[in-house]
């Protein structure tokens, strides 16, 4: 079954407290992430001068901008732990197929942007702030023109002292091939370890199973591999894993504030959002089973409205989206104990 692409886009705030809606973003921008206690956003322009912009939600106005060139495209922006500066990125080529020019660039209120790096062999995206250190991030960096590898995450500080793959141990578990490596990714909040899932079995290309899409990896089914939980420490390599059981991959998670719980929510035909203890991973696959929800259609495509559990800054819930397609298709929260 097929559902056609939403042919428009809105982007608002829900005070979670009063049910208040409101849209403090200039038009013809899209939101690409809000930081909490600092009322910055920042904002990607999809027409014009194409610009990505830090913007005050107080006082309305744009801290910092830079603009993608023509020929380039916008590769990622994250906000650093301070939520007042932004990493950038930007890409000329096609990715997976050729030589890629990339650029990163750090965006600070007042300042100019500035070069931080730039490759002319990789595709560099996937950026993300470490919550515990203002000055460090993340990125994937992607081989171009492509190639196995047994890591494309990468941690960088902005004074270019650290600049190096998440580290793997030999006991931490591979991928088979690039198709299948660590990708998406978040950090847990005290900075310690990087969660991901990544594939160890032998994979092949997409297949007319898997969607026959002609470009690699971007949008065949995702739910047909065998995916292993992988909660790495990036300093010492050592990774904490665990096959997931048939049905429990969900392609996003989350992480608790004190940094204990992996949560995420099941794929089709397992309509429940579950925790998982990062420690525990140490003895193998556990899980706790916070709240069942209405039933949820996916074919693990990529642009689908997947259930993107994010759990409350203080702990005591979870918000995530279920109930797609049909009348029970919404936003949830759950409320959660730990």
């Amino acid at each position: 079954m097929d559902w056609p692409a939403p042919s428009t886009a809105d982007t608002c705030l829900l005070d979670l407290t009063t049910g208040e809606i409101t849209r403090p973003f200039p038009p013809e921008y899209m939101v690409v992430e809000v930081c909490d206690g600092t009322d910055l956003a920042l904002l990607r322009q999809s027409k014009g001068k194409r610009l990505t912009v830090l913007w005050d939600m107080r006082s309305e106005q744009t801290l910092a901008s830079l603009e993608t060139p023509d020929g380039w495209s916008f590769s990622g922006m994250s906000a650093l732990a301070d939520g007042r500066r932004a990493v950038v990125g930007q890409l000329r080529g096609r990715p997976h197929n050729e030589p890629v020019h990339s650029r990163v660039y750090l965006l600070t209120p007042g300042e100019p942007a500035r070069l931080l790096f730039e490759t002319q062999e990789f595709t560099c995206n996937h950026f993300l702030g470490c919550p515990a250190d203002h000055d460090l991030f993340a990125y994937d960096r992607w081989p171009a023109p492509g190639r196995d590898v047994e890591q494309v995450i990468h941690i960088a500080s902005l004074d270019g002292t650290i600049h190096h793959p998440a580290r793997l141990d030999e006991r931490a578990v591979r991928p088979s091939s690039m198709l299948g490596t660590r990708d998406h990714y978040i950090w847990t909040p005290d900075g310690r370890r990087i969660i991901s899932y990544l594939n160890p079995a032998p994979l092949l290309m997409p297949t007319p199973e898997m969607g026959n899409e002609e470009s690699f990896g971007t949008d065949f089914n995702h739910f047909t591999f065998p995916w292993v939980l992988s909660a790495l420490d990036w300093q010492t390599g050592e990774d904490l894993a665990a096959l997931y059981p048939p049905g429990r991959w969900g392609c996003h998670v989350n992480v608790t504030p004190d940094s204990r719980f992996i949560v995420s929510a099941g794929g089709p035909g397992f309509d429940y959002l579950y925790a998982v203890e990062i420690d525990a991973l140490r003895q193998g696959w556990n899980e706790r089973r916070i709240c069942s929800y209405p039933r949820t259609v996916s074919q693990g495509r990529n642009h689908e409205p997947f259930a993107f559990p994010f759990v409350l800054p203080d702990g005591s819930g979870v918000i995530f989206n279920a109930g797609w397609p049909g009348p029970d298709h919404g936003v949830y929260l759950a409320q959660a104990r730990w």
